[in-house]
Order: structure tokens, then sequence, then C-alpha cells
């Protein structure tokens, strides 16, 4: 390790997704970043296996997220045409092969002059002054050549939250209980997995120090020209496996796909996941409680026991003679695809650490965070919400297969799609209590629930990029990342094209973010301004809905600056032209809003005017004369306008 005792103003920890999204974040506002990754392997589950991303729609996602996916699509589309089924089968760039994902983001990260990436770096010791992070100590492959990097600011990416822990932020381990936060399906718990999602006796919701199961993402094929044979594991324990015939002779599988949720990604290529109605598949419950707080030798026992296990599901399924020659032969036609993972034998070198720690943050996102908030249209909304999520609340097993009577669900293995709602994610998740100049977006403040819909990598890419910029950002204004404003975060993050609120009527949002009507719709709807997921911002708005979304901004400001408007709206006579449909008078009558409910461009001038007068700020009121009324997009756009130069200038006046 060349680089000792060196300073940088960002250190990232963690190579995952997550990782990169937030030093590509932090490079590109200038700041000399430094991202260390403790294996020799970066992109975490991404470029391991995981093709096939966990999102429900592209449009529930923004910013880095989108700039990998269009990536995926311009390689397909650069290599094969496109009209070719390869960039059919990418799904607009959300399926991809391993070495795919492998050559986008590196290409993302080479872009980056101010990334400084290194490999094999393990986390030894970290140094902090009070209750500040100020270094941390490192040691090469095999544990040589220590290292002492400092920063200005610390993230910890890693799927476990070691730089977290070790630096003394509290964290949770297993699963809450169904009453501690309230959470409907949280604790212990049988489920049907099959659409039914029947909870059956023994589900009791008491909560227990277990982990949900770890597995590998594999990538298999069945083309003869690039398929490299099952291995047989040494040591081979047929046991693990034993009740696969008999499921076999009782009709509940009938094929090697129902074992292994094999599903297609370009190329003739699969993302072989655990079957989810397989009660003998790749997952390994219960063999990974040991795994979180060890050490990295002692890590290394658990891969490879998960690793064994797999090897040996996969050369059992092709070889076992209990089971019928017909389900050998349909196992026996697939292998490892051959132009994948050469460096790891062609197997997955990520272990798939579905849920590790979870720090104690200044937020607990639990299960009620995700679905639709009582008396409202939409989830839970968070003043705060630096990204959007989409994707069911799941978990997978906690408990293997159980004796007679439990053999209708694996203990904790769940899925909740129908209640699972578009939601927002508060800053407050990735802040630790107790340690400064640190974020945590992977292994975030939430429960085991909460934590089911998060731990996908498109949502961690997103929180990684948004704890990015926002240590750049604090740097900038000279503050704490705890301190940090995050009304001008928000700003930051929606000017480059991230979500933080989601609407259904309102998605067209790029790596540049959207136009400016959306923007401010996004802003708004952490504060509070919708119901529901429909911003209808081509809609003429009301005068009601206009005067009370300036009452709103009154409020945001602290309650100062705007003048309180009168139920009939007050005009200024000098010199405005109202227009025909509004009679020459001071004071509207109390009838007239009743049969004129629409905001006209007139009257939104002489508002938007008073706003900037009450705030000392100038620029042109953004109406447009081309309408009859002013749109709600139109009208939300000149308000966040106003309110992001008073917002500034408040900060330079400081």
């Amino acid at each position: 390790m060349a680089i000792t005792n060196q300073s940088f103003d960002l250190i990232v920890y963690g190579a995952t997704p997550a990782g990169i999204a937030a030093a590509i974040a932090s490079s590109r506002r200038g700041k000399r970043t430094l991202l260390l990754e403790p294996s020799a392997h970066v992109g975490g589950m991404m470029t391991s296996g995981l093709g096939r991303t966990d999102i429900r729609s592209l449009e529930s996602s923004g910013g880095i997220f989108r700039e990998f996916a269009e990536g995926v699509l311009q390689h397909y589309t650069l290599a094969y045409g496109a009209d070719s089924v390869q960039v059919k089968e990418c799904n607009g760039g959300l399926w991809f092969e391993p070495g795919v994902a492998m050559d986008v983001l590196q290409g993302l990260l080479r872009r980056e002059e101010r990334i400084t990436l290194m490999r094999g770096t393990e986390l030894t010791e970290v140094e902090t002054e009070r209750s500040e992070l100020r270094a941390i100590n490192v040691a090469g492959p095999g544990g040589r050549s220590g290292s002492r990097f400092a920063a200005e600011l610390f993230i910890d990416a890693t799927y476990e939250g070691d730089l977290a822990a070790m630096a003394g932020a509290p964290y949770k381990l297993g699963r809450e209980s169904r009453d501690e936060w309230g959470e409907e399906y949280a604790g212990k718990l049988y489920m049907d997995f099959h659409p039914s999602k029947e909870v059956f006796p023994g589900s009791t919701g008491e909560g227990d120090d277990r982990i949900q199961a770890y597995n590998y993402r594999l990538c298999l094929t069945d083309r003869a020209d690039n398929r490299i044979e099952f291995r047989k594991p040494d040591p081979y324990d047929r046991e693990r496996y034993a009740s696969l015939p008999a499921d076999v002779r009782e009709g509940r599988i009938g094929g090697i796909r129902d074992v292994l949720n094999m599903l297609p990604i370009p190329n003739g290529k699969t993302d072989s996941n655990n079957h989810h109605y397989c009660m003998c598949s790749s997952d390994l419950p219960e063999e990974n409680f040991d795994y979180i707080e060890a050490d990295p030798r002692s890590r290394e026992k658990v891969v490879e026991r998960h690793r064994s296990y797999v090897e040996g599901l996969l050369w059992f399924l092709q070889n076992d003679e209990e089971l019928p020659e017909s389900f050998r032969l349909d196992a026996g036609r697939w292998g490892h695809a051959a132009d994948e993972f050469a460096e790891s034998g062609h197997f997955p070198p990520q272990l798939y650490v579905r849920e590790a720690r979870r720090i104690e943050g200044e937020y607990m996102f639990t299960e009620n965070d995700a679905r639709i908030a009582p008396g409202s249209g939409r989830a839970p909304v968070h003043a705060d919400s630096i990204a959007i999520g989409d994707y069911p609340i799941d978990s997978h097993a906690t408990r293997k297969r159980e004796p007679e009577g439990r053999n209708i669900a694996l203990e904790g293995f769940l899925a909740l799609p129908w209640l699972t709602a578009i939601y927002q994610i508060p800053y407050g998740c990735m802040v630790p209590k107790r340690v400064e100049r640190l974020l945590v977006p992977t292994a975030v403040s939430a429960t085991h629930m909460g934590l089911g819909t998060i731990r996908m990598e498109p949502v961690w890419m997103q929180l990684g990029f948004a704890a990015g910029t926002a240590v750049a950002l604090s740097l900038e204004l000279g503050c704490g990342v705890r301190e940090l404003s995050v009304d001008r975060l928000q700003d930051e993050l929606l000017a480059i094209g991230q979500r933080i609120t989601y609407f259904r009527d309102a998605s067209a949002f790029g790596r540049e973010g959207g136009d400016m009507a959306q923007v401010a719709a996004e802003y708004f709807g952490t504060k509070g301004l919708f119901d529901d997921y429909a911003a209808s911002l081509e809609e003429p708005v009301t005068v009601k809905e206009a005067s009370a979304w300036i009452a709103l901004i009154r409020r945001l400001d602290g309650g100062a600056g705007l003048p309180v408007l009168p139920a009939s709206p007050t005009l200024l006579k000098a010199g405005i032209d109202m227009g025909p449909r509004l009679p020459k008078s001071e004071v509207m009558p109390p009838d007239y809003w009743a049969a004129h409910p629409f905001l006209p461009p007139a009257l939104a001038r002489v508002w938007l005017a008073a706003t900037e007068r009450a705030w000392e700020v100038s620029g042109q009121t953004g109406i447009r004369d081309d309408a009859e009324y002013v749109s709600r997009g139109n009208f939300l756009a000149c308000l966040y306008e106003r309110l992001k130069k008073r917002r500034r200038g408040a900060a330079e006046a400081r």
C-alpha cells in the first residue's frame, strides 16, 4: 500500500454500489475522495450475480442509479445493436450480466479524477476525538502494510456496518417484536409465500436475535458453448439436501427451476436466487448468526460454509440417484457461465449479506414508513426525505425446515407486495447517534421490517449518492453532517436528478433533474403539500390552493417575511390589468371565487411580486401568459424559486 498517513476530504469505506455512488457524488463536487474496499471485489452484489435489479420501476429512482442503468443499456446497444435481443433482454438497463455491471461501474469510477480506489484494505482501528471520527487504520492483503488515513468526513458503505460499529455507533441486530414499533408483520412469523399470504399458527410476533438467511446469486447458463460444470465440494454433506427427493415424489417440486428461482438476463444467462416456494433452496438459514460480529478470518469460514452448501446443492440436483432421472437430466443442462467470475472459479465472489448491523440513527425507519399512512393516500411524508424506495418489504427465512407440522412455511420468510407503497427515506436514517463526521447509507437506521425494503441495491445506491452529496455540501458550508440544512441538500439533490418524492403522474426525471415544476413538486412533497401520489401539475391551480401554498411557505420560513393573505384576496390598484374576467375593484366580492375558482395570471403575478418584496429577492415572476389560468406546476415552480433565493440570501447574511 503506497499511500500512508495521507489526508482526504472524504473517506468511503466499502466499494459497494452505495460506496461507489457516494464517492462519485463527492468527487463531482471537487472533493478529494478515498474509496477503500476491504476485499478484492468491487461493486458488491451488483457485480456478483444480482443481475435482476430489485426495483419495481425505473420511474421510482433517479440520479446515479439511472446513470448506471443508462450505461447498461448503452453497452448492449453498442455491442449488439439497438434492435438486438440483448437490448430487449436488458429491460432498459435493469437486467444485466455481472461482467457488464462491473464494466459500467468501473467506467463511472474512471471518469472521476478525484477518486482514489484501494482494494484489500481491512479496517483495523479507528481514531476518535471525543465523539468525532478523525482517522482510520487499515491493513493490506494478508494483514500486511498497515496505513493510516485521515479525512474531514467519513461514509460507511459496507453491508455489515463495520466502520460505524468500530467508531462507537450504537446498532441493532435481529428482529424487533410486533409490539415494539407497531409493525403488523414483525417478529416470529410463518407466512404462506403463495398469493394467499396466509399467516399460520405459531406466529407469535416475538422479537429475537435471528438474522434472515444469506446465499449466493448464481450466474448459470444452459448454453453448451459457455458452460462450466458444477463441482462436488469437499467435504460433501448429502444430508443437507436429503428432503428434496420426497418433495419430488409428493409433487412439491418438479425440476431444478422449482429449487432455484432462475430468472433470465442477457446472453443466455440467469440470475439464480433462492426459490420462494422451495423448502430447501440456496439460502442457508441459521448459519449466518456468527458472521456479523466475527473477525475477518472467522467470517471467511462462514463464507466458505455457504459456498460449500450451494456447490453441494448444485451437485445433488444433477447427480443424486434418489432423484428421478428426468430431474437429473433437466438439471444437468446447467452450469456456471464460463465468461463470468474467472478470478473466483466462475463462482460469485460476494456472499449475499442481506442484513447485518442496523445503526441507531436520528430516525428509525419501520414497516409503517413503507405503507400507506392512516388518513392519507400515500406513505408517510418526511420533511427530510433524500431518496425514495419502491420494492415490497420482504425477508428470507430465519429458521431451517422444521420437523413435521412446520412443513408449510419457513419461519421468517415473508413478502408484502400488496402492502408496500412507494416511500420517502429520511436523511436521519443515515446519521448515527453518538458519532460525528460519519454517515451510514447501507447499514441504515431501520427495523428488521423497514430494512426489508430499503436493502435493495438501487435504494442503497441512491442513499450513497445522497450521503456523498451531503458530505460535500457540509464541507462547502463549514458545518457538520448532523447540522446540515436538509433543505439545501434537497435543493442540490433535485438539481442533479435525485428523486425525493414520488408521483405517478410526474416521473420524467432524468440524471440532470426534471423541469422546475416537477423539482418544485418533489420538494414540496416532502413538506406535506400532497395527500396522494397525484401531482396534477398541468391542471389549473385554484385561488384557495395557491393561498394555502403561500401559507405553507410562510411556515417553512419560520413564519417570517410573507404577509398573510385575506380570505377575499386584495388586488393592487396601480396599473395592473386584471383582464376581462375580473371586476375593476380592489376587493373581490365574497362569492366571486366560488364562481371563478382558478388563479388567473394577473393575480398570480401580484402575489409573487409581494413575496419578492417581502423577502427582498428579485427575478422574473415566471408566470406564463399563454394560458387563461396558472397551472399548479407553474405556480409551484415560482414559489420554489423564491424560497430557494430566500434561503441562500439568509445563509449569506449569516
